[in-house]
């Protein structure tokens, strides 16, 4: 199941690719549609796994493991932006507030909260939404041998 395998994946590579992009590229300073794109790179990659981990099932937990997946790959994409800024001997713009591994870890809890529950939460309002048209297209046709009738 390489296919499976490469969705799965999807969003731990939007991550370290967010990542690397916040640390190397001026996240703030790119202009809107770069930013745009660059977004829509997680979005997609949050989609692409969250599919792979919930397949076409519906409901309160296939929803919550699409949301996970994306308040997760947000997680992993601040950590490794931290991570590089951190090492590279960079400070962040807000060290006056308190102690930096402080500030580090309140950066990877908002992004994981702010970018990755409304992620998690579109890309599971769309995986749903696909559940909920695939069985009502399925709905009106004669069951195939072997599935249950």
């Amino acid at each position: 199941r390489p296919i499976r395998f490469a969705l799965l994946a999807a969003a731990p590579m939007a991550a370290v690719g967010a990542g690397l992009g916040a640390e190397f590229a001026e996240f703030r300073e790119l202009r809107p549609l770069l930013r745009a794109l660059f977004l829509s790179g997680v979005g997609l990659g949050v989609l692409a796994t969250a599919s792979a981990l919930i397949g076409t099932r519906a409901g309160v937990a296939a929803f919550a493991a699409a949301v996970a997946a994306g308040v997760l790959t947000w997680a992993e994409a601040e950590t490794v932006y931290v991570v590089l800024h951190s090492a590279r001997g960079e400070a962040f713009e807000f060290d006056a507030f308190g102690a930096k591994p402080a500030n580090a870890l309140a950066l990877v809890l908002i992004h994981a909260t702010f970018l990755g529950a409304p992620t998690g939460m579109v890309a599971g309002a769309i995986l749903q939404a696909a559940s909920f048209l695939s069985g009502r297209r399925d709905a009106g046709r004669a069951p195939a041998r072997g599935e249950a009738g």
